[in-house]
């Protein structure tokens, strides 16, 4: 750790030329080309035969790879205009390359659509006849997983229409999103000078140990959704309307139903989850008590919910933030080291701090015969090592995948991609706390943790029973400003109690959450992800060198398999409310260690 002034990662940005030179590379436009191509031929050659009697499982091993094929070919060209839209979306050319591939996109779907709704038509028997064949194992649960959908799929010409209609819907209304909030900036008074601030930047404020200036920096984030209520009440209800007609349409009985079969998770596993999670949220109430202690307030206000504990504010550059992280990673494996190294050495991590690039933090897993990009903005501090080492266990994740799966089981359900990546924070975790013995610098990494914790399992708790309400009502009612922001003051008050103040600006930061326009019921995930690294972490920190074995394959089997079935094989039953208390068992130990060092 340093405190030089070589600071936000000055520019390390990726390079993406790997994909395409530029936005008008010639051979991008013929990948675009090639996939619908490839996409019509593969109607004519396989329409009529996947549902047919004669069908064997030799055709439809040949028919899902090349469709797999196909895919590859579409999604080289949109990833390539994703990564370029986010890290510059006001750029125009990239503007029009992301809406030409997504329109593409939608013309290779609706060309193949056929082969999963006559996979669904096929007679059970039969299928397990095909599967007893043993030539499709390698695609069982890719197979399993689309007859899942077979209650709630429409016809082929009504699939068709919902594919182009998305385009001028809610795949525009998330691209005006996406654009309109990157496009923000805040001028605040900062260390004696007006300054013009991203997004990203403001958030930081909110580490400062200067409580006015988190004040005026949280209202001034927040109050900006809230001026442009219009805008966000009319995007936020236009989303949950289109969801509504959906899911009428296909028949579910629960908005966030696609989100349990799209995680191919029981429902009665995720409500288990996120009672357990409400029962323990005692434990952010009493450590925000204790937080207005350490900050010497009456009461912790919702601007201090991640302001540091100790008076010197630790600066740390990109290159030492870099550094930490690969030790911890080295500390675990050396291949894990290795592994990461290249994210750095080969620039696939953007992470300079820059206007017009969208917030937030990813890691992009392209394809299995691709490395994964990350986008995130490093603003110098330890909080944003771990945003580094969350997004570096992603690439993790997706290189391990990537040795054993291809395309249709690389990518894990969302409530097992947060494995490695919540894994790698407490890499990092276990590291500095082994090293660390200063008690003012072991209470911050303490602090600073937990806080995580609550970021990420409590709040995301409270996230996704928010947009359940929203989503129950809004399907019934146009939801004006007001009662949104009264259902989100609602859940927010379940996991804080009177533990925290909050700001008035603070009840339109559900406009903030980009997830809910993105992808419905995502958060959940985190929540999900975060408990079952707990528990393997656990069950490391008692195995040690032995676990790692297991934990790789893990990390290996990709999306091919259930959570609850990879589990099962670590020993674990999701089923049981005791599974996910283990981690709350971990946050309290951390909690009192803290209570200890403070002499509470």
């Amino acid at each position: 750790m340093t405190s030089e002034r070589v600071l936000k990662a000055q520019n390390v940005r990726w390079d993406i030329s790997e994909l395409y030179a530029r936005h008008d590379d010639a051979r991008l436009e013929a990948d675009l080309q090639e996939a619908l191509s490839r996409a019509e031929k593969f109607a004519g050659n396989y329409r009529g035969k996947i549902m047919a009697e004669a069908v064997t499982a030799e055709i439809l091993h040949e028919a899902i790879v090349e469709l797999e094929a196909i895919y590859g070919k579409i999604y080289q060209p949109e990833i390539y205009a994703f990564l370029a839209f986010t890290a510059d979306t006001a750029d125009d050319a990239t503007k029009a390359l992301y809406a030409r591939c997504q329109e593409l996109m939608a013309q290779v779907q609706n060309s193949v659509l056929f082969f999963e709704i006559e996979l669904q038509k096929i007679a059970p028997a039969a299928f397990a006849l095909l599967l007893a064949t043993g030539r499709l194992e390698t695609y069982r649960h890719y197979l399993e997983g689309v007859r899942l959908h077979t209650p709630y799929t429409l016809s082929e010409k009504e699939e068709q229409v919902i594919n182009k209609k998305d385009l001028s819907g809610k795949h525009a209304l998330v691209n005006l999103y996406t654009e309109y909030t990157a496009a923000f900036s805040w001028q605040l008074e900062v260390d004696g000078a007006v300054r013009t601030l991203t997004g990203e930047e403001v958030r930081n404020l909110l580490r400062r140990p200067e409580a006015e200036l988190r004040e005026r920096a949280k209202r001034a984030f927040d109050g900006r959704y809230g001026e442009n209520t219009i805008l966000f009440t009319n995007l936020f209800n236009t989303m949950l309307k289109d969801h509504a007609l959906e899911m009428e349409m296909r028949g579910y009985d629960s908005p966030i139903a696609p989100a349990h079969l799209r995680n191919r998770i029981a429902p009665e596993i995720v409500e288990t989850m996120m009672e357990v999670t409400s029962a323990h949220n005692h434990l952010a109430q009493e450590y925000y008590t204790l937080k207005a202690q350490l900050l010497k307030l009456p009461k912790t206000r919702g601007c201090d919910l991640i302001a540091p504990v100790t008076a010197q504010r630790e600066v740390i550059p990109f290159a030492d933030g870099k550094r930490m992280i690969l030790q911890a990673f080295e500390n675990f494996s050396p291949e894990f080291n290795r592994l990461a190294q290249q994210m750095f050495d080969r620039r696939w991590i953007d992470a300079e701090v820059r206007p017009n690039k969208r917030g937030g933090a990813y890691c992009h897993g392209t394809l299995p015969q691709h490395h994964p990009y990350i986008l995130m903005s490093y603003n110098d501090d330890i909080d944003n090592v771990y945003t580094l080492a969350h997004e570096l266990g992603h690439a993790l994740h997706d290189f391990y995948a990537s040795r054993k799966q291809t395309l249709f089981n690389y990518h894990p359900p969302l409530v097992a991609a947060e494995t490695a990546s919540v894994f790698a924070e407490m890499l990092l975790t276990r590291k500095l706390l082994g090293e660390v013995k200063a008690r003012e610098l072991r209470i911050a990494i303490l602090t600073g943790k937990l806080e995580d914790f609550f970021a990420t399992i409590h709040t995301q708790n409270y996230y996704t029973r928010f947009e359940l309400d929203a989503h129950l009502q809004g399907a019934k009612t146009r939801l004006a400003a007001p009662q949104l922001c009264e259902l989100w003051t609602k859940r927010r008050h379940e996991m804080y109690g009177n533990a925290v103040d909050f700001l008035p600006e603070q009840q339109w930061y559900w406009a903030a959450i980009p997830h809910f326009m993105h992808t419905r019921f995502y958060c959940y995930a985190y929540t999900f992800g975060a408990l079952l690294v707990l528990a393997l972490f656990n069950r490391y920190e008692e195995e040690g060198k032995s676990f790692i074995p297991r934990y790789i394959e893990l990390l290996e089997t990709g999306g091919a398999d259930s959570p609850e079935n990879m589990m099962k094989k670590m020993g674990f039953d999701l089923r049981r409310a005791e599974f996910w208390e283990n981690g709350f068992r971990l946050m309290g130990s951390f909690l009192e260690e803290l209570q200890t060092l403070i002499g509470k």
